[in-house]
C-alpha cells in the first residue's frame, strides 16, 4: 500500500497537474486578496450622432481596460486625466494612439472656475463637440472617489523615479480596472421629446424658453377666459423636440400643420436663451417691412422696454448647412417667423455648454423679459396703439396692460426647479419622457394638450448617454506572474523531496543501524 502511494506521489503528471491548478488559482484569485476595492462612478459619454452623413462623438461605449495616466505609452488602456491636463494636449495625436478609452474628470462646481479657466474649458468643449472617434470617451465630475483614482494613477506612473523603482512599483503596486455596466448595445433613437445634448443642463438654452412659454400661457389664459377680453387671434403654444439636432420637432410640426390645414400663421415667435442679462435680440432671415407682423412686433417690444435695447439681427438661410435658428424652419416653408433671444450669434458656445447651469439664470431678468414679450404680443393681438396704450395725455406713457402680479415669481421659480435643473439628453429615454410628461401636466392646467412623437429625419442619435463605470482595484499582471513562479518553485522543491524520499530514508536507517 505504501509502495503504491509513493509511486503515485512520484508520478510527474500528478505534480504537474497540482502545479498548474495552484498557479491558476493564485493568478485568478490575486484580484480578490489584499486591498481589493470597487468604486462606482457615474460618467457621461460623448454623445454619438449623425447629421446629414457627418458622424460626431464617441462611437464605442464599452470600457474594460486598466487605468493609466495621460502620458502613459501603454496600449489598449483607459486614460484617466483631469480636464486641465487634456485641454493643453493635442487631441488628434492622443486619439491616434491605441488607447482603449478616455475618462475626463471635470470640476463638480464649474461656477467656481476663474474666467481664464472657463475660457480654457469652453475651448475643450468645442474641440470635443467636433470630434469623431472610435474611442469610448466619458466625462465624470470630481469627487472623493475620482480624486483618489486620479491621484493613484498619476503616482503609479511617475516618470521621475529610476528604472529599478519603476520595476518594483509595477510589481507591488495596485492598479484600477475600469468596467462599464448597463446597456449591452448602443441603439439609434427614432424620436424623443427633448432639447439638449450631453451632460449640460441647458438651463438657459433652452430651459428658459420652456419656462417663458409656460408663463406666457398662464398670462394669456386670463384674457381668453372672458369674451369681453378675448383677442381675435388664436394662439398656439408648441414645445418642440430636438432643437440641437436641426430643429426636428418644429420641422415635423410644420409638416403636420400644413397638411390639410387652411389656417394662416401671422407670425411664429421662437424663444431661446432669455434668462440671463443682456439685450433682447430679434433674429430674422431678412429685414421685416414696417407693416409686417414682425416689424410691428419689433416696435412694440421697444416701446415695452424703454430702458432696454431691443435689436434686430438678420441672417440669410444657408440650406447647405444645419440651420442656425429655429425660425429658419418656418421661413423655409414660406411662413413668417422670428427668434427672440439674448444671444447675438448662433455660434455662441453657451448653447451647448456645461456652464449653462441653473445658477447662471437671473430670475429678475427672466421675469422682465416675460413681461416685455407679453405686453408686445398682447398689444399686437388686441390692436392697441403702438406708441402706448392710450392717446389720452393724462395716461402715463409707461402704463402697462399687465398688473404687477401678472408674472408670478413663485410660479416661475417652480417651473425653473422642474424644467431647468436637469439635463435632457436626446438618448436618455427616462429623462425625455419625464420632461414630456411634466410639460403636458403643467400645460393641462391652462389649456388642452396634444402630444405627438417626433420622428428624426436626416439625423440619427445613439443611446447610452450616461453609464456606471466600476473601478476595481487589482494587482498587476507582473505580481500574478511572480506568485505563479513562487508556486512553481515550491512544487518543484516538493517534487524533488518526494522523488528522493526513499533514498533519504534508506540512508537514515543505515546510519542508525551502524550506530546500534
Amino acid at each position: 500500500m505504501q509502495d503504491e502511494i509513493l509511486e503515485a506521489i512520484r508520478n510527474p503528471f500528478l505534480l504537474v497537474y497540482i502545479s498548474i491548478l495552484l498557479s491558476f488559482c493564485m493568478v485568478n484569485g490575486s484580484q480578490q486578496i489584499g486591498d481589493a476595492v470597487e468604486l462606482e462612478l457615474v460618467a457621461y459619454r460623448l454623445q454619438q450622432y449623425e447629421m446629414y452623413g457627418n458622424i460626431f462623438g464617441s462611437k464605442n461605449f464599452k470600457v474594460q481596460y486598466e487605468a493609466v495616466s495621460l502620458d502613459s505609452k501603454a496600449l489598449r488602456r483607459c486614460v484617466v486625466t483631469s480636464w486641465r491636463d487634456i485641454a493643453n494636449k493635442e487631441l488628434d495625436s492622443l486619439l491616434s494612439t491605441s488607447v482603449g478609452a478616455l475618462l475626463i474628470i471635470v470640476p463638480s462646481d464649474l461656477d467656481a472656475l476663474s474666467p481664464a479657466d472657463k475660457t480654457l474649458f469652453s475651448n475643450l468643449e468645442r474641440r470635443l463637440s467636433l470630434m469623431r472617434t472610435e474611442l469610448a470617451i466619458y466625462v465624470s465630475s470630481m469627487s472623493s472617489e475620482t480624486n483618489a483614482i486620479l491621484s493613484e494613477v498619476l503616482s503609479s506612473s511617475d516618470d521621475k523615479t529610476s528604472a529599478t523603482q519603476q520595476l518594483l512599483k509595477s510589481i507591488v503596486t495596485t492598479s484600477f480596472q475600469f468596467t462599464s455596466t448597463g446597456s449591452s448595445s448602443a441603439n439609434p433613437i427614432s424620436y424623443r421629446p427633448n432639447n439638449i445634448i450631453g451632460a449640460a443642463p441647458g438651463s438657459d438654452s433652452n430651459g428658459s424658453g420652456v419656462v417663458m412659454l409656460l408663463e406666457l400661457l398662464a398670462i394669456f389664459r386670463k384674457f381668453y377666459e372672458k369674451s369681453a377680453t378675448r383677442p381675435p387671434y388664436n394662439l398656439v403654444f408648441v414645445w418642440t423636440a430636438g432643437g440641437k439636432y436641426n430643429y426636428q420637432g418644429v420641422r415635423q410640426w410644420i409638416d403636420d400643420f400644413q397638411e390639410g390645414n387652411n389656417e394662416r400663421i401671422e407670425l411664429a415667435i421662437c424663444i431661446e436663451a432669455v434668462g440671463r442679462a443682456g439685450d433682447l435680440i430679434m433674429h430674422a432671415s431678412k429685414q421685416p417691412t414696417d407693416e409686417s407682423a414682425a416689424g410691428r412686433l419689433l416696435r412694440r417690444l421697444r416701446v415695452a422696454a424703454p430702458n432696454q435695447s431691443v435689436e434686430l439681427v438678420t441672417k440669410k438661410i444657408n440650406t447647405l448647412a444645419p440651420l442656425s435658428w429655429e425660425h429658419e424652419r418656418f421661413n423655409i416653408k414660406k411662413l413668417p417667423a422670428v427668434t427672440l433671444t439674448r444671444l447675438r450669434s448662433h455660434d455662441d458656445d453657451s448653447r451647448k455648454s456645461m456652464f449653462d447651469t441653473p445658477s447662471q439664470l437671473n430670475l429678475e431678468v427672466l421675469e422682465h423679459n416675460i413681461r416685455i414679450v407679453a405686453e408686445a404680443v398682447l398689444g399686437h393681438i388686441l390692436s392697441l396703439p403702438e406708441d402706448g396704450f392710450s392717446n389720452d395725455s393724462r395716461v402715463a406713457a409707461d402704463t402697462s396692460i399687465l398688473s404687477r402680479e401678472a408674472v408670478d415669481r413663485q410660479r416661475l421659480a417652480h417651473f425653473i426647479r422642474q424644467f431647468v435643473s436637469r439635463p435632457r439628453p436626446l438618448g436618455d429615454e427616462a429623462a425625455t419622457q419625464a420632461v414630456s410628461a411634466n410639460i403636458a401636466s403643467a400645460v393641462s392646467s391652462y389649456t388642452k394638450v396634444t402630444i405627438s412623437p417626433v420622428t428624426l429625419q436626416d439625423v440619427q442619435v445613439w443611446s447610452v448617454v450616461s453609464e456606471k463605470l466600476i473601478a476595481e482595484r487589482v494587482k498587476p499582471a507582473a505580481f500574478d506572474m511572480i506568485i505563479a513562479s513562487g508556486v512553481c518553485a515550491y512544487i518543484a522543491f516538493f517534487y524533488h523531496i518526494i522523488t528522493n524520499a526513499q533514498r533519504v530514508l534508506e540512508y537514515a536507517v543505515l546510519r542508525l543501524k551502524k550506530k546500534i
